[in-house]
């Protein structure tokens, strides 16, 4: 499995996971152009995108999910208006795509019906952004998988210190905004095990968070629980991130 975060924060999310013929593109919040430039980059063209799925309904994430037929499209019952029964992912239920299973989590966001995935072959992958907290239902699937897109937003201190109204940094902070360093950082000292391989911090806001601190926050908690791995790599909204068995 090869996985690759076209971009990543509140201007725009795409990520497209690949094996052997079959591309599952999990949200199109970057125009057309963006999408296809940074796919040729790597190799691929739109014909290889087999799959489109769709976290949630917000505009960065679903802003150009138009672009593709319908019949390519998967998400929650909420999310778009008029999916059929077919094309509606159901949290907690496996569903075949291609090469992948596909586990459907809920996940805790003011949109209307978020979403995340365990993506599987002969690996494994955790696709989860946009989330207030991680339920313990959730947790129970997200054991010991190999690679992990997880969401790490903010600093609390950074956010407190921005010029943002008080009614928005109590949405970002509550159970239905995002996942602070801090919380990502434990909740993964808790998840990761012998066969995680790497680990993708995704959904960093530019205002109050910086690659530097959310590596720093995730540094600081993996010493404190006496967890060695370094295998951490920082999501952007402007450059590809690349992992799995990706080979440049």
């Amino acid at each position: 499995m090869e996985f690759h975060v076209l971009a990543s924060g509140s201007k725009g999310n795409a990520t497209f996971v690949y094996e052997d013929g079959c591309g599952i593109l999990i949200d199109c919040g970057i125009t057309r152009k963006q999408l296809l430039f940074k796919l040729q980059n790597l190799g691929f063209k739109e014909e290889d995108i087999t799959y489109v799925f769709l976290t949630h309904d917000h505009y960065d994430h679903n802003k150009n999910i138009h672009i593709f037929d319908q019949d390519k499209l998967y998400t929650a019952k909420k999310n778009v208006e008029s999916i059929d029964e077919y094309h509606t992912l159901i949290p907690y239920q496996h569903r075949q795509f291609g090469k992948f299973d596909v586990l459907t989590l809920k996940t805790s966001h003011d949109a209307s019906d978020p979403i995340g995935f365990v993506i599987s072959t002969n690996e494994t992958l955790l696709y989860m952004t946009d989330t207030g907290y991680v339920s313990q239902k959730n947790r129970k699937y997200m054991n010991n998988l190999n690679y992990y897109i997880i969401e790490s937003n903010h600093d609390i201190e950074m956010l407190m210190a921005t010029k943002r109204p008080m009614f928005l940094k109590n949405r970002i902070l509550n159970d239905v905004g995002h996942l602070n360093n801090e919380y990502s950082a434990r909740l993964m000292s808790e998840m990761i095990g012998e066969n995680t391989k790497e680990i993708v911090l995704a959904h960093l806001s530019q205002e109050a968070n910086t690659p530097e601190k959310a590596l720093e926050t995730y540094q600081f908690i993996f010493q404190e629980q006496n967890i060695k791995f370094n295998h951490i790599k920082v999501a952007s909204q402007v450059d590809v991130v690349s992992g799995g068995k990706y080979e440049n």
